[in-house]
């Protein structure tokens, strides 16, 4: 067999393969998106949740009036 015979054969056995690890990789990466769109969805909502808790606390610290007697 000639050198260029067995790349050949090479070639033809590797591209079964490298469609497999492409195909795999897309999927990777297609549940990666997924995952971080997830992940910026719960930050968006953990922020949210903290600027609420912010806001109330702002409420709860104002004093309603004066804690010394006058006069």
């Amino acid at each position: 067999m000639k050198p260029n015979d067995e790349q050949r054969c090479c070639c033809k056995d590797l591209l079964p393969l490298m469609t497999k690890i492409v195909e795999q990789n897309s999927v990777l990466i297609e549940q990666s998106a997924t995952k971080e769109q997830i992940i910026m969805q719960l930050v968006e909502q953990i922020d949210g949740s903290l600027a609420d808790l912010s806001e109330n606390m702002q409420d709860y610290d104002e004093p309603s009036g004066s804690t010394f007697l006058d006069g």
